[in-house]
């Protein structure tokens, strides 16, 4: 069976998850969240989580620079640890190489990705370089978590508010145009795009359910806490946060600006819910509700145009065009 008649991306992990079975009493959340969860200290877990970037899947020379591809590296990693309200601390960077690659590639891809290492105040403390056909840049990162504050997608309850941070839909509005030969204001969102960290911390502190980076859109975003959390929910189509470039820079590809937010990834924003009682003190922040955590029977819904509809799925790796 190949991967596309699996599924995709999402049923793949499902059916490795499946087999993958935690041997070790020190593992508190493996496979299934942003990160996974490690016992520490009595007050403390540790969080590690990997992403990669794969040429002409995840960028593209032609429109990359090497100080932003290893800028984005840094970034996406970043949003996992900040999904799970912690901190980031120490990475492992590996690269896999053609040999025909200029050394002044690596020099720009490092310089981007200590610009963002310190900001962040990361450690690079290793790593490995192999040969490939094309560049694939691979992040193993490490952060901490108070217990208190620990966030997972399975905390979601009936009642609660769903929230969408900042506005949604930029990344893929600017990698459409990139492939389409346009300009406009959200390209450099895509090329260089900037996760919550600063956010997350201050909504842990306030009290939240469940939370998840916006990675792959809104749409499977939800879904991926309705089914950890064994949720249903609604979101309004009307309500979720799309920016005024972002809607120029869609019409520009003659396409609605709500489905790029909805089923394109790359964001980095944060999707997450909380008690109603938590609305006022969320106000401050750079975060709007979207829609309701309701009974798994009800399904996950969007209602758009005084229509619901079924949530479709959002960003897969397997069936993705390359950039």
């Amino acid at each position: 069976m190949k991967i596309k008649e699996l599924g995709g991306e999402f049923e793949l992990i499902k059916k490795i998850k499946d087999k993958t079975k935690a041997s070790s009493k020190e593992v508190v959340v493996g496979i299934g969240d942003d990160a996974a969860v490690l016992k520490y200290d009595e007050f403390t877990y540790l969080l590690f989580t990997t992403d990669m970037l794969v040429e002409n899947d995840h960028f593209s020379m032609r429109h990359s620079k090497p100080e932003q591809i290893g800028m984005k590296a840094v970034e996406q990693n970043v949003s996992d640890i900040a999904a799970m309200g912690g901190l980031p601390k120490h990475a492992l960077i590996s690269l896999a190489l053609p040999d025909s690659i200029d050394v002044r590639f690596v020099d720009g891809l490092y310089n981007g990705i200590h610009e963002k290492c310190r900001r962040y105040n990361i450690s690079i403390v290793g790593g490995n370089i192999s040969h490939s056909k094309e560049i694939v840049v691979n992040i193993a990162l490490i952060g901490f978590v108070e217990k208190k504050y620990l966030a997972l997608r399975s905390g979601a309850k009936i009642g609660d508010l769903i929230f969408c941070s900042g506005d949604v839909g930029k990344s893929t509005a600017g990698l459409e145009l990139l492939r389409n030969g346009l300009n406009g204001e959200s390209t450099k969102k895509h090329l260089e795009p900037q996760c919550r960290l600063d956010l997350a911390r201050k909504l842990v502190k306030v009290g939240i359910s469940s939370m998840i980076d916006v990675s792959d859109g809104v749409a499977p975003e939800v879904k991926h806490i309705c089914e950890e959390s064994k949720v249903g929910a609604v979101i309004y189509a009307d309500k979720i946060p799309i920016s005024n470039d972002t809607l120029t820079d869609s019409k520009k590809l003659n396409k609605n600006g709500i489905d790029f937010a909805l089923y394109g990834g790359e964001d980095f924003e944060l999707v997450f819910t909380a008690n109603k009682n938590k609305l006022n003190e969320f106000k401050k922040y750079d975060v709007k509700v979207i829609g309701d955590i309701v009974d798994k029977k009800y399904g996950i819904k969007l209602i758009k145009n005084n229509r619901k509809l079924d949530l479709k799925s959002g960003f897969d790796h397997f069936k993705r065009l390359r950039v």
